[in-house]
Protein backbone atom coordinates (compact mmCIF):
# COMPACT_ATOMS: atom_id res chain seq x y z
CA UNK A 1 0.00 0.00 0.00
CA UNK A 2 2.93 2.37 1.04
CA UNK A 3 4.48 1.73 -2.18
CA UNK A 4 1.28 2.13 -4.39
CA UNK A 5 1.08 5.74 -2.35
CA UNK A 6 4.33 6.57 -3.12
CA UNK A 7 4.07 5.36 -7.16
CA UNK A 8 0.99 8.29 -7.07
CA UNK A 9 3.07 10.69 -5.50
CA UNK A 10 5.75 10.09 -7.90
CA UNK A 11 3.10 10.45 -10.80
CA UNK A 12 1.63 13.81 -10.07
CA UNK A 13 4.74 15.35 -8.95
CA UNK A 14 5.58 14.26 -12.05
CA UNK A 15 2.44 15.77 -14.44
CA UNK A 16 2.49 19.32 -12.10
CA UNK A 17 6.52 18.99 -13.50
CA UNK A 18 5.14 18.06 -17.16
CA UNK A 19 2.50 20.77 -16.44
CA UNK A 20 4.28 23.67 -15.98
CA UNK A 21 6.82 22.79 -18.34
CA UNK A 22 4.03 22.79 -20.89
CA UNK A 23 2.38 25.89 -19.07
CA UNK A 24 6.04 27.62 -19.11
CA UNK A 25 6.02 26.64 -23.05
CA UNK A 26 2.09 27.97 -23.75
CA UNK A 27 3.43 30.92 -22.75
CA UNK A 28 6.14 31.39 -25.00
CA UNK A 29 4.24 30.37 -27.75
CA UNK A 30 1.75 32.88 -26.83
CA UNK A 31 4.24 35.74 -26.35
CA UNK A 32 5.69 34.72 -29.86
CA UNK A 33 2.80 34.51 -31.48
CA UNK A 34 1.30 38.23 -30.32
CA UNK A 35 4.87 39.40 -31.72
CA UNK A 36 3.73 37.65 -35.15
CA UNK A 37 0.49 39.26 -34.99
CA UNK A 38 1.44 42.88 -33.80
CA UNK A 39 4.85 42.84 -36.07
CA UNK A 40 3.14 45.56 -38.33
CA UNK A 41 2.08 47.92 -35.56
CA UNK A 42 4.61 50.28 -35.67
CA UNK A 43 5.16 50.61 -39.38
CA UNK A 44 1.03 51.02 -39.38
CA UNK A 45 1.28 53.51 -36.61
CA UNK A 46 4.11 55.43 -38.24
CA UNK A 47 2.03 55.23 -41.47
CA UNK A 48 -0.97 56.59 -40.37
CA UNK A 49 1.15 59.61 -38.14
CA UNK A 50 2.53 60.39 -41.35
CA UNK A 51 -0.69 60.53 -43.35
CA UNK A 52 -2.40 62.85 -40.74
CA UNK A 53 0.69 64.90 -40.60
CA UNK A 54 0.75 65.44 -44.49
CA UNK A 55 -3.01 65.94 -44.09
CA UNK A 56 -2.64 68.89 -41.68
CA UNK A 57 -0.16 70.48 -43.67
CA UNK A 58 -2.47 70.14 -47.14
CA UNK A 59 -5.27 71.41 -45.17
CA UNK A 60 -2.80 74.07 -43.93
CA UNK A 61 -2.43 75.24 -47.24
CA UNK A 62 -6.50 74.88 -48.32
CA UNK A 63 -7.37 77.10 -45.53
CA UNK A 64 -4.23 79.64 -45.80
CA UNK A 65 -7.15 82.02 -48.07
CA UNK A 66 -9.64 81.36 -46.02
CA UNK A 67 -7.84 82.26 -42.26
CA UNK A 68 -6.49 85.20 -44.65
CA UNK A 69 -8.91 87.55 -42.30
CA UNK A 70 -8.10 85.89 -39.03
CA UNK A 71 -4.05 86.51 -39.91
CA UNK A 72 -4.73 90.31 -40.93
CA UNK A 73 -6.24 90.96 -37.40
CA UNK A 74 -4.15 88.52 -35.48
CA UNK A 75 -0.75 90.17 -37.17
CA UNK A 76 -2.10 93.55 -37.36
CA UNK A 77 0.05 96.31 -35.56
CA UNK A 78 3.35 93.86 -35.60
CA UNK A 79 7.02 95.45 -35.93
CA UNK A 80 10.11 94.56 -35.54
CA UNK A 81 12.62 96.25 -33.23
CA UNK A 82 15.53 95.14 -35.02
CA UNK A 83 15.28 96.00 -38.59
CA UNK A 84 18.12 94.51 -40.73
CA UNK A 85 18.83 92.05 -42.76
CA UNK A 86 18.40 88.04 -41.71
CA UNK A 87 19.44 84.88 -43.08
CA UNK A 88 18.14 81.47 -42.31
CA UNK A 89 20.06 78.64 -43.66
CA UNK A 90 18.35 75.12 -43.56
CA UNK A 91 20.22 72.17 -43.19
CA UNK A 92 19.72 68.83 -44.56
CA UNK A 93 20.13 65.34 -42.99
CA UNK A 94 23.38 66.66 -40.85
CA UNK A 95 24.29 64.93 -37.92
CA UNK A 96 26.31 66.59 -35.62
CA UNK A 97 27.91 63.74 -34.60
CA UNK A 98 29.95 63.41 -37.54
CA UNK A 99 31.13 67.49 -37.46
CA UNK A 100 34.64 68.15 -35.94
CA UNK A 101 33.35 71.18 -34.20
CA UNK A 102 30.96 68.92 -32.05
CA UNK A 103 34.10 66.12 -31.32
CA UNK A 104 34.36 64.28 -34.09
CA UNK A 105 37.19 63.03 -34.89
CA UNK A 106 37.31 63.47 -38.81
CA UNK A 107 38.08 67.29 -39.42
CA UNK A 108 34.89 67.55 -41.71
CA UNK A 109 33.97 71.69 -40.39
CA UNK A 110 37.65 73.15 -40.16
CA UNK A 111 35.46 76.79 -40.82
CA UNK A 112 32.68 76.33 -38.09
CA UNK A 113 35.63 74.48 -35.82
CA UNK A 114 37.33 78.24 -36.22
CA UNK A 115 33.83 80.27 -35.46
CA UNK A 116 32.07 78.04 -32.81
CA UNK A 117 34.01 80.06 -29.81
CA UNK A 118 34.41 83.21 -32.02
CA UNK A 119 32.78 86.17 -29.75
CA UNK A 120 30.00 86.62 -32.43
CA UNK A 121 29.11 82.57 -32.73
CA UNK A 122 26.09 80.82 -30.51
CA UNK A 123 26.92 77.86 -31.12
CA UNK A 124 24.31 75.14 -29.17
CA UNK A 125 25.52 71.89 -28.49
CA UNK A 126 21.99 70.37 -27.64
CA UNK A 127 19.67 70.45 -30.56
CA UNK A 128 17.62 68.20 -31.07
CA UNK A 129 15.19 67.44 -34.52
CA UNK A 130 11.22 67.56 -33.34
CA UNK A 131 10.94 64.49 -36.53
CA UNK A 132 13.50 62.43 -38.77
CA UNK A 133 11.13 63.07 -42.06
CA UNK A 134 11.62 67.35 -43.48
CA UNK A 135 7.78 68.01 -43.75
CA UNK A 136 7.03 67.27 -40.38
CA UNK A 137 10.29 69.32 -39.16
CA UNK A 138 9.74 72.17 -41.21
CA UNK A 139 5.83 72.16 -40.51
CA UNK A 140 6.58 73.20 -36.94
CA UNK A 141 9.50 74.53 -37.52
CA UNK A 142 8.61 77.23 -39.98
CA UNK A 143 5.24 77.67 -38.26
CA UNK A 144 3.84 79.08 -34.54
CA UNK A 145 3.19 75.37 -34.16
CA UNK A 146 5.39 73.00 -31.96
CA UNK A 147 5.19 69.82 -30.25
CA UNK A 148 4.65 71.01 -26.92
CA UNK A 149 1.23 73.08 -27.69
CA UNK A 150 -2.57 72.12 -28.47
CA UNK A 151 -2.83 74.87 -31.15
CA UNK A 152 -4.52 73.82 -35.00
CA UNK A 153 -1.49 73.57 -37.28
CA UNK A 154 -3.83 75.22 -40.03
CA UNK A 155 -4.52 78.14 -37.65
CA UNK A 156 -0.52 78.72 -36.93
CA UNK A 157 0.56 81.63 -38.82
CA UNK A 158 3.92 81.26 -40.83
CA UNK A 159 7.93 82.90 -40.68
CA UNK A 160 7.19 83.92 -43.91
CA UNK A 161 3.68 85.88 -43.13
CA UNK A 162 5.12 87.32 -39.95
CA UNK A 163 7.92 88.67 -41.48
CA UNK A 164 5.76 89.89 -43.73
CA UNK A 165 3.32 91.74 -41.38
CA UNK A 166 6.62 93.09 -39.56
CA UNK A 167 7.26 94.96 -42.99
CA UNK A 168 10.31 93.00 -43.83
CA UNK A 169 10.98 91.89 -47.59
CA UNK A 170 11.18 88.02 -48.03
CA UNK A 171 13.44 85.90 -49.91
CA UNK A 172 13.80 81.99 -50.93
CA UNK A 173 16.53 80.35 -52.54
CA UNK A 174 16.59 76.72 -52.27
CA UNK A 175 18.64 73.49 -54.22
CA UNK A 176 15.31 71.07 -52.81
CA UNK A 177 12.54 70.22 -55.36
CA UNK A 178 9.97 72.25 -55.64
CA UNK A 179 7.19 69.65 -56.64
CA UNK A 180 7.46 66.18 -54.84
CA UNK A 181 5.41 63.24 -54.18
CA UNK A 182 3.34 66.28 -52.08
CA UNK A 183 3.93 69.65 -51.43
CA UNK A 184 6.88 70.36 -48.74
CA UNK A 185 6.66 72.49 -46.20
CA UNK A 186 8.99 74.78 -47.68
CA UNK A 187 7.44 74.87 -51.31
CA UNK A 188 3.92 75.94 -49.50
CA UNK A 189 5.72 78.59 -47.21
CA UNK A 190 7.59 79.65 -49.91
CA UNK A 191 5.27 80.13 -51.97
CA UNK A 192 4.00 83.55 -49.38
CA UNK A 193 7.96 84.40 -50.47
CA UNK A 194 7.98 88.11 -51.69
CA UNK A 195 11.19 86.44 -54.19
CA UNK A 196 11.74 83.09 -55.04
CA UNK A 197 14.58 80.82 -56.51
CA UNK A 198 14.56 77.05 -56.57
CA UNK A 199 17.88 76.38 -58.50
CA UNK A 200 16.43 72.41 -58.76
CA UNK A 201 14.22 71.61 -61.84
CA UNK A 202 13.99 68.34 -60.92
CA UNK A 203 9.98 67.07 -59.92
CA UNK A 204 8.68 64.34 -57.97
CA UNK A 205 10.33 61.94 -55.49
CA UNK A 206 13.98 62.44 -55.68
CA UNK A 207 17.27 63.44 -54.07
CA UNK A 208 18.77 64.37 -57.93
CA UNK A 209 19.76 68.06 -57.92
CA UNK A 210 20.46 70.33 -60.82
CA UNK A 211 23.24 72.01 -59.20
CA UNK A 212 25.53 71.54 -56.01
CA UNK A 213 24.55 74.14 -52.77
CA UNK A 214 27.39 76.04 -53.67
CA UNK A 215 25.69 77.73 -56.63
CA UNK A 216 23.29 79.42 -53.71
CA UNK A 217 26.58 81.61 -52.62
CA UNK A 218 26.47 83.22 -56.44
CA UNK A 219 22.50 83.70 -55.80
CA UNK A 220 22.74 85.33 -52.66
CA UNK A 221 25.69 87.65 -53.92
CA UNK A 222 23.12 88.77 -56.70
CA UNK A 223 20.06 89.73 -53.89
CA UNK A 224 19.97 93.66 -53.29
CA UNK A 225 18.45 93.66 -49.89
CA UNK A 226 15.70 95.97 -48.28
CA UNK A 227 16.88 97.59 -45.07
CA UNK A 228 14.60 94.74 -43.24
CA UNK A 229 14.67 91.52 -45.44
CA UNK A 230 14.58 87.92 -44.13
CA UNK A 231 16.22 85.84 -46.11
CA UNK A 232 16.03 81.52 -46.16
CA UNK A 233 18.13 79.40 -47.88
CA UNK A 234 17.41 75.47 -48.16
CA UNK A 235 20.52 73.34 -48.62
CA UNK A 236 20.02 69.95 -50.17
CA UNK A 237 22.99 69.24 -47.91
CA UNK A 238 23.83 66.03 -46.80
CA UNK A 239 20.43 64.13 -48.30
CA UNK A 240 21.55 60.68 -49.85
CA UNK A 241 22.78 59.37 -52.21
CA UNK A 242 25.89 61.59 -50.25
CA UNK A 243 28.21 61.17 -53.07
CA UNK A 244 25.84 63.43 -55.48
CA UNK A 245 26.14 66.32 -52.18
CA UNK A 246 29.70 67.42 -53.46
CA UNK A 247 31.77 68.06 -56.62
CA UNK A 248 34.37 65.18 -57.36
CA UNK A 249 37.14 68.14 -56.78
CA UNK A 250 36.24 68.93 -52.85
CA UNK A 251 36.55 65.00 -52.00
CA UNK A 252 38.91 64.96 -48.58
CA UNK A 253 38.03 61.59 -47.40
CA UNK A 254 39.41 58.69 -49.68
CA UNK A 255 36.60 55.44 -49.57
CA UNK A 256 33.69 54.83 -50.94
CA UNK A 257 31.82 53.80 -47.79
CA UNK A 258 29.16 55.62 -46.69
CA UNK A 259 30.82 57.23 -43.99
CA UNK A 260 33.36 58.42 -46.47
CA UNK A 261 30.79 59.78 -48.81
CA UNK A 262 28.93 61.07 -46.11
CA UNK A 263 31.63 62.94 -44.30
CA UNK A 264 32.77 64.48 -47.39
CA UNK A 265 29.21 65.83 -47.81
CA UNK A 266 29.46 67.42 -44.61
CA UNK A 267 33.48 68.91 -45.36
CA UNK A 268 31.29 70.23 -48.37
CA UNK A 269 28.28 71.66 -46.59
CA UNK A 270 30.90 73.13 -44.03
CA UNK A 271 32.81 75.22 -47.20
CA UNK A 272 29.09 76.28 -48.66
CA UNK A 273 27.75 77.75 -44.88
CA UNK A 274 31.37 79.19 -44.87
CA UNK A 275 30.86 81.18 -47.98
CA UNK A 276 27.50 82.31 -47.27
CA UNK A 277 28.31 83.58 -44.40
CA UNK A 278 30.59 85.59 -45.59
CA UNK A 279 28.59 86.78 -48.68
CA UNK A 280 25.67 87.98 -46.39
CA UNK A 281 28.50 89.37 -43.58
CA UNK A 282 29.42 92.08 -46.22
CA UNK A 283 25.62 93.04 -47.04
CA UNK A 284 24.30 96.70 -45.56
CA UNK A 285 22.45 96.12 -41.83
CA UNK A 286 23.64 92.22 -42.19
CA UNK A 287 22.59 91.77 -38.15
CA UNK A 288 22.89 87.90 -38.21
CA UNK A 289 22.53 84.21 -39.50
CA UNK A 290 20.89 81.50 -38.28
CA UNK A 291 21.76 77.92 -39.13
CA UNK A 292 19.77 74.57 -38.46
CA UNK A 293 19.77 71.43 -39.78
CA UNK A 294 16.37 69.69 -40.12
CA UNK A 295 17.05 66.39 -38.63
CA UNK A 296 20.28 64.34 -38.91
CA UNK A 297 21.32 60.70 -40.73
CA UNK A 298 22.24 57.55 -38.85
CA UNK A 299 25.13 57.08 -40.99
CA UNK A 300 26.93 54.70 -38.58
CA UNK A 301 24.40 52.09 -38.88
CA UNK A 302 23.47 53.02 -42.78
CA UNK A 303 19.80 53.33 -41.53
CA UNK A 304 19.69 57.58 -43.30
CA UNK A 305 16.51 58.96 -41.27
CA UNK A 306 13.77 56.63 -41.79
CA UNK A 307 11.92 56.45 -38.32
CA UNK A 308 10.50 52.68 -39.17
CA UNK A 309 14.21 52.40 -37.60
CA UNK A 310 14.29 55.12 -35.25
CA UNK A 311 17.32 55.97 -33.33
CA UNK A 312 18.48 59.27 -31.12
CA UNK A 313 21.07 59.49 -33.96
CA UNK A 314 18.96 60.75 -36.07
CA UNK A 315 17.67 63.42 -34.41
CA UNK A 316 21.42 64.98 -33.48
CA UNK A 317 21.48 68.15 -35.31
CA UNK A 318 23.80 71.61 -35.53
CA UNK A 319 22.57 74.53 -34.67
CA UNK A 320 24.11 77.82 -34.47
CA UNK A 321 24.06 81.69 -33.79
CA UNK A 322 26.10 84.46 -36.13
CA UNK A 323 25.86 87.78 -35.31
CA UNK A 324 27.25 90.90 -36.22
CA UNK A 325 29.64 93.41 -34.05
CA UNK A 326 26.36 96.03 -34.65
CA UNK A 327 23.69 93.72 -33.57
CA UNK A 328 25.80 92.10 -30.36
CA UNK A 329 26.55 95.84 -29.41
CA UNK A 330 22.96 97.10 -29.64
CA UNK A 331 21.11 93.80 -28.69
CA UNK A 332 23.45 92.83 -25.63
CA UNK A 333 20.71 90.80 -23.04
CA UNK A 334 19.50 89.29 -26.25
CA UNK A 335 23.09 87.23 -26.78
CA UNK A 336 23.71 87.21 -23.27
CA UNK A 337 20.69 85.16 -22.78
CA UNK A 338 21.65 82.88 -25.86
CA UNK A 339 24.97 81.83 -24.80
CA UNK A 340 23.59 80.96 -21.46
CA UNK A 341 21.41 78.29 -23.33
CA UNK A 342 23.48 77.49 -25.51
CA UNK A 343 24.04 74.33 -23.45
CA UNK A 344 20.51 73.20 -22.86
CA UNK A 345 18.28 71.18 -25.14
CA UNK A 346 15.89 72.65 -27.77
CA UNK A 347 14.06 71.12 -30.30
CA UNK A 348 13.93 72.54 -34.09
CA UNK A 349 9.77 72.84 -33.84
CA UNK A 350 11.13 75.99 -31.69
CA UNK A 351 12.68 77.51 -34.41
CA UNK A 352 9.78 79.78 -35.33
CA UNK A 353 10.11 80.91 -31.86
CA UNK A 354 13.69 81.92 -31.67
CA UNK A 355 13.96 83.20 -35.17
CA UNK A 356 11.43 86.06 -34.15
CA UNK A 357 12.76 86.33 -30.65
CA UNK A 358 16.32 87.49 -32.78
CA UNK A 359 14.75 89.68 -34.55
CA UNK A 360 12.81 91.39 -32.16
CA UNK A 361 9.31 90.94 -33.19
CA UNK A 362 6.36 89.94 -31.22
CA UNK A 363 2.97 88.82 -31.75
CA UNK A 364 1.89 89.02 -27.90
CA UNK A 365 -0.72 86.08 -28.56
CA UNK A 366 1.71 83.91 -29.81
CA UNK A 367 4.26 84.46 -27.41
CA UNK A 368 5.81 81.77 -25.52
CA UNK A 369 8.49 82.42 -22.90
CA UNK A 370 8.79 78.83 -21.95
CA UNK A 371 10.07 78.76 -25.61
CA UNK A 372 12.13 81.49 -26.05
CA UNK A 373 15.96 81.60 -25.78
CA UNK A 374 16.57 84.81 -25.18
CA UNK A 375 14.45 84.33 -22.25
CA UNK A 376 15.44 84.25 -18.69
CA UNK A 377 11.84 81.76 -18.58
CA UNK A 378 13.16 79.41 -21.13
CA UNK A 379 11.92 75.79 -20.16
CA UNK A 380 15.57 73.76 -20.55
CA UNK A 381 14.64 70.48 -18.60
CA UNK A 382 15.81 68.51 -20.61
CA UNK A 383 13.41 65.67 -19.23
CA UNK A 384 10.38 67.37 -21.32
CA UNK A 385 11.67 67.61 -24.59
CA UNK A 386 10.00 64.77 -26.95
CA UNK A 387 10.26 63.64 -30.67
CA UNK A 388 7.32 62.74 -32.97
CA UNK A 389 8.42 59.87 -34.55
CA UNK A 390 7.02 56.45 -33.30
CA UNK A 391 5.75 58.27 -29.85
CA UNK A 392 9.79 58.79 -28.76
CA UNK A 393 11.35 60.93 -26.14
CA UNK A 394 14.44 62.26 -26.39
CA UNK A 395 15.48 60.94 -23.06
CA UNK A 396 13.84 57.07 -23.79
CA UNK A 397 10.97 57.77 -21.79
CA UNK A 398 7.76 58.01 -22.82
CA UNK A 399 5.81 61.03 -23.52
CA UNK A 400 3.38 60.45 -25.68
CA UNK A 401 4.20 62.18 -28.40
CA UNK A 402 2.79 61.94 -31.96
CA UNK A 403 2.80 64.83 -34.67
CA UNK A 404 -0.18 66.96 -34.21
CA UNK A 405 -1.05 66.34 -30.67
CA UNK A 406 -0.23 67.64 -27.91
CA UNK A 407 3.08 67.11 -25.71
CA UNK A 408 3.09 68.36 -21.92
CA UNK A 409 6.50 69.73 -21.61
Amino acid sequence: MNKWKLSVARIHGLMHHRTGKALLLFCMLLAVFSLYRTRDTFYKRLAWETQQGLKAYTDFSLYREARAADLTQELDGVTSTRPGVYVLVIGESQNKMHMSAYGYDRETTPWLDAMKDDGHTVFFRDARSCHTHTVPVLSYALTAKNQYDSRDLTKAVTLIETSKAAGYETILRSTQVRYGAWDTPTSAIASEADKQEWLNTHVGETTETTAYDGALVDCLANIKPERKTLIVIHLMGNHGSYRDRYPKDATVFDGDSPVDLYDNSIRYNDSVVQHIYETAKAMPDFQGLVYCADHADDVDRNLGHDASHFTQDMTKIPFYMMFSDAYIRENPDVVRELKEHAATRVTNDLLFNEMLAVMGIVIPQEYEKQNDLTSPAYDSDSRGFGHCTGRRSLTDRAVGCILGLLVIR
